[in-house]
């Protein structure tokens, strides 16, 4: 352990970012309080440390080392140096002097992960223009467009540079990357926070370099390579890519799947956080070393449950891509937005291999289990509205233990306790603008309007185009509710979120026909909307030159039957003889 300055630090050596890490993450924020470190260095004229950086060594090159942490941070402060040397004339004799930060002759010093190489290595030439094809590269090129923003605002950008070279680093240097990530536990790192993934690895790693022989050291970090390699794939293409409003947030990271992973995994928690899972993978490896043959137990615990992380992150993989090239799956999570508390009842179908096999039964012809987590979202959890998590984590933590049929019956038996034919029927008739269904619903009946289904590219437009639920009875009316059939304003009320007077309107004309009387809004934004029950709703006012309170009656009703029948009221006749209708007699199955 030492205190080294930068510029030491990268005299006459090579960093490599081992492939189990995870890729470059920083933000713009990151990069402004990088910024406000130097110019503190400055300002005060003294050394500034900025954190630390533990590396191992390489067993065939003594002047090369892995970063086992610290990477964010060298990562940043290479690309930042690069930029410095653009910004400088080239005929200053120091621009020389200050390469070794890039390259030892044709060798760059900092080798990312082998997916970013070729775009890291074109940043660093000056080449700002490449396309990002993940989430870390997009973070890379975003760095670098915030640091030449800084940069225009230094006035002396040598003396910046020689600041860089002059900031303090607490260094740690080990000869096993099993014995850097033991360091690591207990270093406090200054950046990006860790994510509870990354804790999760780190621990593993230090039971198995420690109780274990080191021997499951290189094969977790393999894995955890891979994992992190998934979540970068499901996060760029799942929120960056596709728009899934679930996976774009910025606060959905690995540690949100992480969570999803623990109820399939585990049944005594419901609803856990990221850090009640790695207080929980913590307190297991604990209380394992307490046993007398604990080796073969640790051993077998680390294995099963990293191969089941690593499933469940491929898996969710396999299905985002899908979302991109298949329009079901689009419709499902972009458009529906499926519920978060379904995700790990979805993956375990697609992991287990059924998720699109067909139901057994006659009367479920043509249908899929995809098809009973659409109906169990849009019915459950957009409609009624309620979110049952107890119940889901009960069965996916058993579901790999399940048949087909006994998989098939307790989500029909699902469906059905939370929401009956009844209730449905009820929910169709009543205020049902609240509903998050709705876009869906309402794309489904233009396709059953059209008799055809959207292509991927139509929906992608539709989405473009923020479609919007639009009220055509406007619920601040210019009007009198009694010209219209109606009571009086507070029998308007009791209709205005109905079905009947709901439709799908793109937003910008949305807003243009807002509180106007349907007639007007027939020329003014229906006719000019791409959806068909809306071109049909005003073809329909134009014939009938009015839209009152029996049209929306009349309107509820057809909506509402297309409804009944779209998402399965009921199970339907015929029936198999062992579907379970009592939640009781079901969990005496799974005995």
């Amino acid at each position: 352990m030492a205190t080294t300055k930068i510029t030491d630090l990268f005299n006459d050596r090579y960093f490599e970012i081992p492939r189990y890490q995870r890729g470059y993450a920083w933000e713009k924020q990151h990069i402004r309080e990088l910024f406000e470190d130097i110019k503190e260095a400055i300002d005060s004229k003294s050394s500034h440390y900025i954190g630390t950086v533990v590396l191992s060594k390489c067993d065939v090159d003594s002047k090369k080392f892995y970063v086992v942490d610290g990477q964010q941070r060298l990562t940043t402060i290479t690309l930042l140096i690069a930029q410095l040397l653009q910004k400088i004339q080239d005929g200053d004799t120091r621009i020389y002097q200050k390469m070794h930060y890039i390259k030892k002759g044709s060798q760059y010093s900092l080798k990312p992960l082998d997916r970013d190489v070729l775009l890291f290595q074109q940043l660093l030439d000056g080449n700002t223009h490449a396309t990002p094809q993940n989430k870390s590269q997009r973070f890379m090129i975003e760095a670098v467009e915030e640091m030449k923003f800084q940069i225009d605002n230094i006035q002396n950008p040598e003396q910046f540079l020689d600041a860089i070279g002059n900031l303090e680093i607490m260094e740690f240097i080990e000869n096993s990357e099993g014995d850097a990530i033991r360091i690591f536990q207990t270093v406090n790192d200054r950046g990006k926070s860790l994510s509870n993934m990354e804790k999760i690895k780190s621990l593993l790693i230090y039971f198995s370099n420690k109780y274990l022989d080191k021997k499951y050291d290189d094969y977790i970090n393999a894995v955890f390579s891979d994992i992190f390699e998934l979540y970068d794939s499901i996060k760029y293409n799942g929120g960056d890519r596709i728009g899934i409003n679930l996976i774009k947030r910025q606060n959905f990271t690995e540690d949100n799947i992480l969570s999803y992973h623990y109820v399939t995994y585990f049944s005594d928690n419901y609803e856990p956080s990221a850090e009640y899972v790695l207080k929980t993978i913590k307190q297991k490896l604990t209380d394992l070393r307490k046993e007398n043959d604990f080796k073969d137990a640790m051993a077998k615990f680390i294995n099963k449950y990293i191969e089941s992380l690593k499933s469940f992150f491929t898996n969710l993989n396999t299905i985002i891509s899908k979302v991109g090239s298949e329009t079901k799956y689009y419709k499902l999570f972009v458009i529906l937005n499926l519920s978060a508390t379904l995700y790990p009842l979805i993956v375990k179908l697609q992991e287990k291999g059924v998720l699109e096999k067909d139901l057994v039964g006659s009367k479920f012809m043509g249908k899929r289990f995809f098809d009973l987590v659409e109906l169990i979202d849009v019915r459950v959890y957009k409609t009624r509205g309620t979110d049952p998590k107890a119940d889901i984590v009960k069965f996916v933590s058993s579901i790999n233990d399940r048949s087909d049929i006994e998989i098939q019956n307790w989500l029909l038996w699902f469906n059905s306790k939370w929401m009956s034919k009844e209730q449905f029927n009820a929910s169709l008739s009543v205020n049902i603008y609240p509903n998050a269904a709705l876009p869906f619903i309402f794309v489904d009946y233009c396709e059953s309007i059209r008799n055809n289904k959207y292509s991927l590219q139509e929906l992608q437009k539709i989405v473009a185009t923020i479609p919007t639920i639009e009220h055509i009875l406007a619920q601040t009316p210019d009007f009198k509710p009694e010209s219209l059939g109606f009571d009086d304003m507070e029998d308007f009320v009791s209709y205005e979120h109905r079905l009947g007077n709901l439709s799908l309107l793109e937003k910008s004309l949305n807003s243009i026909v807002q509180k106007k009387v349907p007639i007007l809004k027939v020329s003014l934004g229906y006719d000019k909307s791409c959806f068909e029950m809306t071109k049909k709703l005003a073809s329909d006012i134009t014939s009938k030159q009015t839209f009152a309170k029996k049209d929306v009656i009349e309107r509820t009703d057809v909506l509402k039957e297309f409804c009944v029948k779209r998402w399965w009221a009921d199970v339907p006749e015929g029936q198999p003889d062992d579907v379970i209708s009592d939640e009781t007699e079901f969990f005496d199955v799974l005995k």
